[in-house]
């Protein structure tokens, strides 16, 4: 026996193809982050879901929606489950974060757990509520399938812990908009990552 989560990332909105960081800003998906959506959603299509569950932020919802559509699902939203608070960050592209605070910038790479931008969120905080979250997700849905739509860092720091890896290098996780991860919760108790940042359903959308 088993839970199976698919772990998604959000399809793509304006602020990420112009390099800025989104963070809890209530940014919604753009027109090729909805066809991403869409995409995502066909692929899933065949798979028994028991529940799906998203992010509170439209980007998120959106993604989960076109998801849930297809299975007569409705979405549960899960608010821990939305992205870090950056503060005075949001909507600065990194490369003006680089430049205005370049220590923090730094630690926020190299000591991510003491990171905490202006007027935002500790890191740490974060990264309890996000993991306390995908627990409390699966331990509703013994032996079922069930799917999680959340966000590049959310992500990111959900497969350091599954993986049991220091969350210095949650920057090296790379999580692509609709990309797919599976997570397998045995009854044991073992937590297992089966797959991480899979695409390859946006095919058809990159050879456009």
């Amino acid at each position: 026996m088993a839970t199976w989560i698919y772990l998604f990332r959000h399809g793509q909105t304006i602020w990420n193809e112009e390099g800025k960081l989104c963070g809890s800003s209530d940014v919604p998906l753009g027109d090729k982050g909805l066809a991403q959506a869409r995409m995502v959603a066909e692929r899933m299509k065949n798979v028994k879901l028991a529940a799906v569950y998203s992010s509170p932020l439209l980007r998120a919802r959106q993604t989960a929606e076109a998801i849930a559509s297809l299975h007569n699902l409705t979405v549960q939203v899960e608010p821990d489950l939305r992205e870090i608070d950056y503060g005075d960050w949001e909507g600065l592209k990194v490369a003006e974060a680089v430049e205005k605070f370049p220590e923090l910038e730094r630690m926020r790479r190299e000591d991510p757990m003491n990171f905490v931008a202006p007027n935002g969120e500790p890191m740490k905080n974060f990264a309890e509520r996000v993991i306390t979250a995908v627990q409390r997700i699966a331990a509703k849905h013994p032996d079922e399938t069930l799917c999680v739509v959340a966000h590049q860092t959310v992500n990111r720091f959900i497969l350091c812990w599954v993986m049991q890896m220091d969350f210095r290098l949650w920057r090296q996780l790379r999580q692509d908009p609709t990309c797919v991860n599976l997570l397998q919760v045995r009854e044991d108790g073992l937590w297992r990552v089966c797959l991480v940042n899979d695409t390859c359903h946006l095919d058809q959308l990159v050879r456009r």
